[in-house]
């Protein structure tokens, strides 16, 4: 299972927000979407993005620039999934609330899907 730390962009730019370590199934590629859910939310809300790049750092105990007589083989670093915050069926209010005004500038996208996005101030205990 690979692992991964997921790095939330700032809304508009290409800088880090934040970032959260990952054991994942598989890699997510650019364009998928991706929902995180915390226990301060109710199931299933969080934060929804969209992946942007995959970063892979590797390393390799070669400094040939081809290899040798008895061949080397390299290691996995680090793998690091950057993502813009968008707006999903499962945005908190608060996550939705802190994108809306970058949203109506074009900054942020919405997930390009039908299905009914409800909020969570919406729903009843």
């Amino acid at each position: 299972m690979p692992k991964a730390t997921i790095v939330v962009r700032e809304v508009g730019s290409l800088k880090p927000d934040y970032s959260l370590d990952f054991d994942l199934p598989a890699l997510p590629k650019p364009g998928d979407y991706i929902s995180i859910h915390r226990p301060d939310k109710r199931e299933p809300y969080g934060e929804d993005m969209i992946v942007r790049q995959v970063w892979w750092r590797l390393e390799h105990p070669e400094t040939a620039p081809y290899g040798s007589d008895q061949p080397k083989t390299g290691a996995l670093n680090e793998i690091s999934v950057e993502c813009d915050p968008a707006i999903g069926p499962h945005s908190s209010d608060s996550w939705r609330d802190s994108l809306e005004r970058a949203r109506q500038r074009g900054q942020v996208q919405e997930f390009e899907i039908a299905r009914l996005s409800i909020r969570e101030d919406e729903l009843k205990d």
